[in-house]
């Protein structure tokens, strides 16, 4: 562009230090048809005159603010295409970083979907994991009830053995007092008897020492039958003494004899309250036993729930570390999504800023063109003018 300049101001320079003495009567025409095309399609120098006639030095300045208007806009023109090339390159790398980004957000998301595939497998795992738990609760909660139950029952069965054994002893008390009485009138009227016996017998030898002192009645008024007699009065009236006691001991065995048969059933119903009491006690223990079954199964239900409890809280921990990796893969790739559109935004701008930068540096080559070209038919229609006055001269 600078040679082109330079060039055409020398050629310009020295058409117009040749043209000078003879130009001046017959290239009026020429100089005015040149002078307004120059004034119609530079810019820089527009007026309003539309006929001015213009000397050929003037047409070579014309010539070189021409080319160094069209210079100008080369430089701005080829400014346009270093800005329109520097946007494309910058372009380039946003779609390089739009593409680096769209797939690091397809990674994320991946991630992320990944990390949702495995919270919803632990979710899974937690309900069931909650389901078991909850049923072997329930079991367990059956089983202790169950064995409330049956220990309620056990306890009415004690408390039915402990009534039947207490009745059993009062009854058996009782009729070990009537036992009691029994021997003890039994043995005072054997007591009587005994006396009885031994006064029979005294009697019985007194009668006989009376008989023989009294020769058998013939003489009862003998000293001795008479010492007899009394002592056999004496007697008589002991032995019968001694009978009245036996009736009343007798009277006494009866009534204890007739309590001893009044006792029979009531030791009948003892007995068999005993073997009743003896029955419910080992029902109870029966009860109890099946009653501690229960409670250890339901303790061992228990147990594997509060395992499964411990399960629960472990898989809730990893849940919420799952989480919080699924919202940080979850936001990276929004992020890096959102980067990428912004690049594919970007570099759209940059293209169409790029096109319209070639678009104006094509604009402005057109009109550097134009200029030479219009500066180069201003000097050869000079140099044509000069030369048909040369050849006329």
């Amino acid at each position: 562009g600078h040679g082109k300049k330079s060039g055409s101001s020398s050629v310009f320079l020295a058409a117009s230090r040749a043209m000078a003495p003879s130009v001046m009567k017959l290239g009026a025409a020429a100089l005015v048809l040149v002078g307004v095309a120059m004034v119609a399609y530079s810019v820089s120098y527009e007026v309003s005159r539309p006929d001015e006639l213009l000397s050929p030095l003037q047409v070579g300045r014309y010539a070189v603010r021409a080319e160094r208007q069209s210079g100008d806009y080369d430089q701005k023109a080829e400014r346009q295409i270093a800005f329109a090339t520097d946007n494309d390159n910058a372009a380039s790398g946003e779609r390089d970083l739009a593409a680096k980004e769209e797939k690091r957000a397809r990674d994320s998301a991946y991630l992320a979907a990944d990390v949702k595939s495995r919270i919803d497998k632990i979710l899974e795992e937690g309900r069931d994991q909650v389901n078991q738990a909850t049923k072997l609760k329930s079991k367990a909660g059956r089983l202790q009830e169950m064995a409330a139950e049956l220990l309620s029952k056990g306890k009415s069965e004690k408390e039915t053995a402990a009534a039947l054994k207490a009745k059993y002893y009062k009854t058996m008390d009782d009729y070990g007092k009537a036992v009691t009485e029994i021997d003890k009138s039994t043995q005072k009227a054997q007591m009587i008897l005994d006396q009885m016996n031994a006064q029979s017998l005294t009697l019985a030898q007194i009668a006989t020492e009376y008989g023989t002192a009294s020769d058998h009645g013939k003489d009862p008024g003998a000293a001795a039958a008479t010492a007899l007699k009394a002592q056999l009065q004496q007697a008589q009236k002991d032995l019968a003494a001694i009978t009245a006691q036996k009736a009343q001991a007798d009277d006494d065995t009866k009534n204890a004899r007739k309590l001893a048969d009044q006792y029979q059933p009531l030791i009948i119903q003892a007995e068999k309250d005993k073997r009743g009491s003896d029955f419910h006690f080992q029902e109870f223990a029966h009860l109890t036993q099946q009653a501690d079954s229960l409670q250890n199964r339901a303790d061992a239900l228990l147990a594997r729930a509060d395992s499964i409890d411990g399960l629960i809280q472990s898989t809730q921990q990893e849940l919420a570390s799952k989480r919080k990796n699924f919202e940080h893969y979850k936001n990276r790739a929004q992020t890096e999504m959102a980067i990428s559109l912004q690049a594919e935004d970007k570099e759209a701008l940059l293209r169409k800023q790029a096109r319209e930068a070639r678009y104006k540096a094509a604009e402005l080559s057109d009109k550097a063109r134009r200029l030479r070209a219009l500066a180069q038919k201003g000097v050869n229609n000079v140099m044509e003018s000069t030369q048909d006055i040369q050849q006329e001269s």
